[in-house]
C-alpha cells in the first residue's frame, strides 16, 4: 500500500500570518495550549513548518513556550503595560510613516492603496478575523518598507496589543481612519500622516 503524500500547501510564513490574524481575531484564549498535531492536520503539513511557526511567534511574543508545558497562547496584558506597549508602537510607527510618507514611490503607492481596498472591503463584509489580517498587513507595509530591522519588534507589539482587542469591531470607524493616513501619505502630507496615524492607534 502506497502512504498517501502529504500535501504542504502553506509555508511556514502563511502559517504564521494566517495563525496572527487568528490571535488578534480572539480564536484563542489567553494561556490555550496549541498542539503541533491539530495544526498540521489544519494546514495539510508535517510537523517541521508548524514548529517553525511557533518558534517565530515565540520570537514575536505572542506565544510562549515552558518546558513540561509546551506552547501556548501568552497570557493578558496588564492594563498599564498595555499603555506602554501601545505608546511604543505609536512611537515605533511615527518614525517609519515618516520615513515612508518621503521616501514611497509609485509602485509602494499602488500596493499602500491595494492594500487599504482589502482591509475596507473586509470591513464591509463584517468579518473580524479578515479584518485583523488585513488591518496588520496595511501597517505592517510602511514599517517592513523602512526597516526589516524594526519589523520584528513591530509584529510583536502590534500584536500582542491587538489581541481581542474589541476596537477592530467598529468598522465604519476604523475605514476612516485608515483612509485619513493613506490619503495624507499619498499626497506626502507627513504631518497629516503622523497626526491621523496616532488617533488610529490609541
Amino acid at each position: 500500500m502506497v502512504k498517501e503524500s502529504i500535501k504542504r500547501d502553506y509555508t511556514r510564513e502563511e502559517i504564521c500570518d494566517i495563525l496572527r490574524s487568528d490571535l488578534i481575531a480572539g480564536k484563542y484564549r489567553y494561556d490555550q495550549p496549541l498542539r503541533e498535531i491539530s495544526l498540521a492536520k489544519r494546514f495539510g503539513v508535517s510537523r517541521g513548518p508548524i514548529r517553525d511557526a511557533f518558534l517565530k511567534l515565540t520570537q514575536e511574543g505572542s506565544l510562549v513556550y515552558e518546558t513540561n508545558r509546551g506552547v501556548r497562547v501568552h497570557s493578558a496584558i496588564a492594563d498599564e503595560e498595555r499603555k506602554i506597549m501601545m505608546n511604543m508602537r505609536l512611537e515605533l510607527e511615527k518614525y517609519c510613516v515618516s520615513k515612508y510618507t518621503e521616501e514611497a514611490n509609485h509602485k509602494d503607492h499602488g500596493e499602500l492603496e491595494i492594500l487599504l481596498e482589502q482591509f475596507k472591503n473586509a470591513c464591509l463584509r463584517e468579518s473580524l478575523p479578515e479584518v485583523a489580517e488585513r488591518n496588520l498587513a496595511l501597517h505592517r507595509h510602511w514599517v517592513t518598507r523602512v526597516s526589516k530591522n524594526l519589523e520584528l519588534i513591530w509584529l510583536g507589539l502590534a500584536v500582542r496589543i491587538s489581541m481581542k482587542y474589541s476596537r477592530l469591531e467598529n468598522f465604519e470607524e476604523s475605514i476612516g481612519e485608515h483612509e485619513r493616513i493613506v490619503e495624507a501619505i499619498l499626497v506626502k502630507n507627513k504631518d497629516g500622516a503622523l497626526k491621523a496615524l496616532a488617533l488610529n492607534v490609541i
